[in-house]
């Protein structure tokens, strides 16, 4: 039964690997050959692996089928649905929203969207009936080296599509009524507590008012899995639930002869299935709490029916059975790091097992200890691989927060919840309690993580790398390595050898993929330059944050040499300011100082020569653009920002043979303003590349533009179609340049490129 499982396990999480999907018809017949499998005695292990297989492989392919057709996303449509977010009030509302209706046709399967509603015309609510109209696209997301992969993320969450809410008399309220949780969770904002983001997270699971220093404050100290409501706080309650029950229950069947034949214990354990799920509804069912819920349920019903497994049978049917119920979990982070520390508490009762002796206070605290420093040394690999960060004080930070957390802060949380509709008042006392207890909590929180050592920062380590480390770490604490210690250093070698990297006559170009917008990285003896930096929004996200600097710390670079701005549109130097707070910029260059036509630098063995603008004030802003070329010789890049084609016909007046380049960043993202016949004849590029966003609603770039470029020899990229794109040169070698791009080279799989309907223009 248990190799069964884990070939079942295995088979599922080889969906990690798969850079495409099976065809349907491939899975058919898996699933067929599954089921004749499963009806022999002798061949049931590959029957479970084919029914792995075939089953993610299904849950695949019925996401896709998923997807609005092409005709639902080229225009605004009419849909009624059901608010499934949590929400606040605000200007600028980002929420789920499960679509019912499509222009006033009932779907035979409901869809799950993330909106946009910039000034909404009511206060949103989870739970509220709602017609929008909206503009919606296929799931994606920027895709660079560092990033956060937003379409892996969307496709974990069930998240079929994202859009915004278009201005229209049709929008409407069609019910008012809101979910309980929503209802809680105004109740707790009229409290107006300045610790009621910290309380909302408690108590509800909702991380929404959390600000971006909240977040690098638990991410930098190690506390985000007590701000999740998880298995961590569902044992707690679950613990006090079962105690309660057992004493209430207790007194009164003591008190009734004839109820004297109730199993007390199973009756507790039934009220404590009860009022986990209450608690994992408060918390919304989020996947840790929908998880460690059903793992509860399983217990229990095994206890129930008098059926006994080990340990390891029940994780592998608990795992079987998340893989069944939640397959698309899988593929996002909370899984595995939930499943990790699982694994890991395990390990460390196993290797080091409590003795049993009766309670006591100090044995209690030394298994806390293991289980910490356990968690800590084990989960490193994994954080370190996924964070690019080390958390020194974290162990420290979770030996004081754990048990002030699920001991304190979380059990009053859930007494002031109860007493919110019947006892408004207790519960104020109770939640200003709470409030000064974390207030008090983060002041020392944020005095550990200004510590010097308290945090150390690291450059990406590849996967397997980081897995060898796990596989050493472990065979370290095994009991009988004994004489193979020595063999186990091996394992830590390609960490150790990581940041020594050979020396390479190589210089590099990425296009980043930062939407609409332009950031071109050019790096030489791990020396960079950036030439526009991306655009930034009013609701905070840049590309500063979400783009640039993350590369960066992937790359171990901490200094940016020169930034180059063409011009001033928000799409070019939005993220300037975010930049120059969070690293160091040795130099600024605009329009304003030494960007004008003949300036020449040498930079890092690079020639950097400006070939426009000769006067900024004589043009308008895109037209003044710096155009730039950056040569060592043998090979160029053109980056001509935003000029139009009449500049264009100037340049080549000018520089004539210059311009030849063999990328050419196409002029103005691809309008058909831009890129000239003569002006791509002259630059005679090998590589176009446009940095444009997905399905902008300019249509860049334009047919018109891609016509043109088609009379040439010539390769054409978009970052919104391949993510970052990379070019690498010998520097001053006639060798051609090294082309990958991240979808295809650096993150091809299948779940983090949801394929767009084959309708969508495709160069």
């Amino acid at each position: 039964m248990d190799s069964k499982l884990v070939i079942f396990i295995a088979a599922c999480c080889s969906s990690l690997f798969w850079t495409g999907l099976p065809s349907i018809h491939l899975t058919f017949v898996c699933l067929l050959l599954a089921l004749i499998c499963c009806c022999y005695r002798k061949s049931r292990l590959l029957g479970c692996c084919l029914l792995g297989f075939s089953w993610m492989a299904s849950v695949g392919h019925w996401q896709y089928s998923l997807q609005l057709p092409l005709s639902k996303l080229e225009q605004a449509i009419l849909v009624s649905g059901q608010l499934e977010s949590l929400t606040h009030y605000g200007t600028d509302q980002r929420f789920n929203l499960r679509i019912l209706k499509i222009d006033g046709t009932t779907q035979a399967w409901t869809r799950l969207v993330r909106v946009t509603w910039t000034e909404p015309t009511w206060e949103l609510k989870q739970g509220q009936q709602v017609q929008l109209m909206v503009k919606l696209k296929p799931p994606h997301g920027l895709a660079n080296e560092g990033g956060f992969n937003y379409q892996q993320w969307l496709l974990s969450e069930g998240i079929g599509g994202s859009g915004y809410v278009k201005t229209s008399v049709n929008n409407l309220l069609l019910d008012d009524k809101v979910s309980f949780r929503q209802t809680y969770l105004d109740k707790l904002l009229h409290l107006n507590l300045p610790q009621q983001a910290w309380i909302a997270a408690l108590t509800l699971g909702y991380r929404g008012l959390l600000e971006d220093d909240d977040w690098l404050l638990v991410q930098s100290t190690g506390i985000a899995h007590l701000i999740a409501i998880s298995g961590l706080h569902l044992a707690l309650v679950a613990s006090l639930s079962y105690v309660l029950l057992a004493w209430l229950f207790g007194i009164v069947v003591s008190r009734f002869y004839q109820l004297h034949h109730i199993n007390l214990h199973k009756l507790a354990l039934l009220g404590t299935l009860g009022t986990t799920y209450c608690y994992a509804a408060l918390a919304g069912f989020a996947l840790p709490t929908a998880r460690a819920w059903l793992m509860l349920l399983l217990l229990i019903s095994l206890f129930s029916c008098n059926i006994h497994l080990s340990l390891k049978r029940i994780l592998l049917l608990c795992t079987s059975f998340f893989m069944l119920v939640y397959p698309l979990s899988i593929f996002g982070l909370s899984f595995w790091l939930s499943f990790s520390a699982v694994l890991i508490i395990i390990f460390v009762f196993w290797r080091w097992p409590a003795k049993h002796s009766g309670f006591s206070v100090v044995a209690s605290l030394k298994v806390m200890l293991r289980i910490q420093l356990g968690l800590s040394l084990l989960m490193l690999p994994l954080v370190a691989w996924q964070f690019s960060y080390i958390s020194w004080i974290s162990p420290l930070v979770n030996m004081v927060a754990v048990p002030l957390v699920t001991l304190i802060l979380v059990p009053l949380c859930l007494l002031g919840v109860l007493c919110l509709s019947l006892l408004p008042q207790v519960a104020l006392w109770i939640f200003s309690l709470v409030d000064h207890i974390l207030g008090f909590a983060l002041y020392m929180l944020s005095r550990s993580q200004n510590m010097s050592w308290a945090v150390s920062q690291l450059q990406a380590v590849p996967f397997g790398v980081w897995g060898l480390a796990s596989l050493g770490l472990i065979a370290v604490l095994l009991p009988t390595i004994g004489r193979f210690r020595p063999v186990i250093v091996l394992l830590f070698l390609p960490l150790l050898s990581y940041g020594f990297k050979p020396q390479h006559q190589r210089w590099e170009v990425d296009v980043l993929d930062v939407g609409q917008g332009t950031a071109v990285l050019i790096t030489h003896n791990q020396h960079v330059i950036l030439y526009d930096v991306g655009p930034a929004f009013p609701s905070g996200f840049n590309m500063g944050d979400s783009v640039i600097l993350p590369l960066l710390k992937a790359r171990g670079i901490h200094k940016i040499d020169k930034v180059i701005i063409s011009h001033w549109d928000n799409d070019h130097s939005g993220s300037l300011p975010v930049l120059n707070h969070k690293i160091v910029i040795t130099q600024v260059l605009t329009t304003g100082d030494f960007c004008r036509m003949g300036n020449e630098i040498q930079w890092q063995g690079l020639n950097i020569h400006i070939l426009w603008p000769n006067d900024p004030s004589l043009h308008n802003d895109n037209n003044s653009s710096c155009v730039v070329k950056i040569s060592d010789g043998q090979h160029a890049i053109l980056l001509p920002g935003d000029i139009d084609g009449k500049t264009e016909r100037q340049i080549l007046a000018l520089w004539g043979d210059d311009l030849k380049s063999d990328i050419l960043l196409a002029s103005h993202h691809g309008s058909n303003s831009s890129s000239v016949m003569s002006f791509i004849n002259k630059v005679a590029p090998d590589y176009v590349v446009f940095s444009q966003g997905f399905m902008n609603r300019w249509g860049f770039p334009r047919p018109e533009v891609l016509e043109r470029f088609a009379k040439l020899d010539v390769k054409l990229l978009s970052t919104s179609d391949t993510g970052q794109i990379s070019f690498s040169f010998e520097y001053q070698s006639p060798a051609p340049a090294k082309l990958q791009t991240f979808r295809q080279d650096h993150y091809p799989y299948w779940f983090a490129n949801f394929p767009i309907n084959q309708n969508l223009r495709d160069f």
